[in-house]
């Protein structure tokens, strides 16, 4: 009788484990896909995808701190050029879940601009960019009578842009390049309130590199700010 009391036991445990289990994951799918919402009605031109890490949810929620939520994106636009994809990381997310005065004790992340899209800021058909250095660029031209190549080098503009600057030129007039020849890109819609740190050159795009501490996620209005 003792052993058939045990199994008992043990399989009423097992199954409301199982159900706190159940429980535990559709509360946070139903969590990521709130925040993924709310994220999106402040300047996402796309719902970007959530992920709430850590286990069990449940138990973060209740203490109303979340260790970490990892927040991607694609197509984007970020002022006047467009992100192939934007990576987040937010730690330390405070306050109660269900309301609107949570607060991000650290935010990093990187945005990459594609070649594409900045070449069209040029006006020039014909033009296209690649790597050359860590924070360099060759600009081909190639239409008509005009080839050549050009470099220009991408900075940091600011907390807020990045910068575009011919530095050298061969087989073409500086001219042809458009706003390419020396124009700052501010990123107004930096979500959460963050700011460029650096900018990196890649095989496919200008990687900006972004950070922010003691954020206010959605406290009032429709926007996101940083603490100063």
């Amino acid at each position: 009788m003792g052993g058939v009391v045990v199994v008992v036991v043990v399989v009423i445990l097992a199954a409301l484990l199982g159900a706190v289990l159940i429980a535990d994951r559709v509360a946070v799918i139903r969590a990521q896909d709130r925040m993924a919402r709310r994220i999106e009605a402040r300047g996402f031109s796309a719902r970007p995808h959530v992920v709430i890490t850590g286990f069990p949810f449940l138990t973060q929620m209740a203490a109303g701190r979340l260790s970490e939520v990892v927040i991607r994106a694609a197509g984007k636009k970020l002022g006047p050029v467009e992100v192939k994809h934007l990576d987040l990381t937010l730690n330390g997310v405070q306050g109660r879940f269900s309301g609107r005065g949570r607060t991000v004790s650290q935010l990093s992340g990187t945005a990459l601009v594609g070649f594409p899209g900045l070449a069209g800021i040029s006006g020039t058909p014909g033009l296209t960019l690649s790597a050359d250095g860590p924070d360099r660029m060759k600009i081909t031209v190639g239409f008509g009578q005009v080839t050549g190549t050009a470099t220009a080098r991408v900075t940091r503009a600011g907390v807020g842009g990045i910068r575009i600057v011919v530095i050298s030129a061969a087989g073409i007039p500086v001219a042809v390049l458009g706003a390419l020849r020396d124009i700052s890109l501010p990123l107004p819609a930096l979500p959460l309130g963050m700011t460029i740190q650096s900018v990196s050159i890649t095989g496919t795009g200008v990687l900006v590199h972004i950070a922010g501490q003691n954020v206010s996620f959605g406290s009032t209005g429709n926007h996101l700010s940083s603490s100063p």
